[in-house]
């Protein structure tokens, strides 16, 4: 087994832990989906935003639901039919329950809130969860991906500690974009006093 095919298993193994106890959707009905990845915005972001809460799109999905209605990588989605988005937890349990539904997607855009109609799609269970069965699972399977992930740790820690440091880095640059508008800010209270 190569090292890619052991991080794979790894990260599949990982993903059914991480699942594993979730309650199981034996209606037969999917769940609601809207085609968004989201950031969740940090207190700082929402300050300089000026909102209270609100979710930042980071992607779309080609030919999802959110695709069709227009949204676009750096909107904040606000609410889903009037219900705050604070996390994309919210966003995921306010869409998961409403498969097919009209839905009004509150955004802010470039500083303008608009309101989107978006009719959510139908997914499956099956489509977006891990139902491992974990009897039916190899236990050497279990084991080689447990070895994986042993092997691969400090690695992630390496890769997970870059992207804390260009987290970092972003949040110099918008501290320091904050103090200039603020700076700029001052002067045009000044020219408007001085006239």
């Amino acid at each position: 087994m190569t090292r890619i095919d052991r991080v794979m298993l790894a990260l599949v193994a990982a993903a059914a832990l991480a699942v594993a106890g979730t309650a199981d959707d034996s209606t037969g009905v999917g769940n609601g989906w809207l085609g968004v990845y989201t950031d969740n915005l940090s207190g700082p972001m929402l300050v300089a935003l000026g909102i209270d809460h609100g979710v930042l799109v980071a992607d779309v999905a080609a030919e999802s639901p959110a695709a069709g209605a227009g949204l676009v990588v750096g909107d904040v989605i606000l609410s889903l039919d009037g219900q705050k988005t604070g996390n994309g937890s919210d966003l995921r349990w306010a869409v998961r329950g409403r498969p097919g539904k009209n839905v009004d997607v509150a955004i802010r855009r470039k500083g303008k809130d608009q309101t989107l109609a978006v009719t959510l799609g139908v997914r499956d269970q099956a489509e977006h969860t891990f139902n491992f069965e974990w009897p039916a699972m190899p236990k050497e399977a279990l084991r080689e991906a447990r070895r994986a992930l042993r092997d691969i740790g400090p690695d992630l820690k390496k890769g997970l500690g870059q992207y804390d440091g260009a987290m970092d880095s972003l949040r110099r640059e918008m501290d320091e974009l904050r103090r200039e508008l603020e700076n700029l800010r001052v002067e045009v209270q000044k020219k408007a006093k001085g006239n």
